[in-house]
């Protein structure tokens, strides 16, 4: 499985701070979100896609097999 890039991403939501992933690991490292810095779900982003595509390839046939 391919990991998420190192760099700032948002720390917990309503927080107003960001968290350093090294790319293995998340760090105790944090800083103020600058304002209008786009919100960035991090690594989890990515995650989220590719199980969007998942269920998207195994839900479509079985969907049409029952409409169909």
């Amino acid at each position: 499985m391919r990991k998420a890039a190192a760099g700032w991403y948002a720390d917990a939501p309503g927080s107003g701070s960001e968290r350093w992933y090294d790319g293995s690991a998340w760090t105790e490292r944090t800083r103020a979100r600058a304002s209008g810095a786009p919100h960035d779900a991090g690594p989890w982003r990515q995650v989220l896609a590719v199980g969007s595509v998942v269920v998207l390839v195994v839900a479509a046939p079985l969907l049409l097999a029952v409409v169909g």
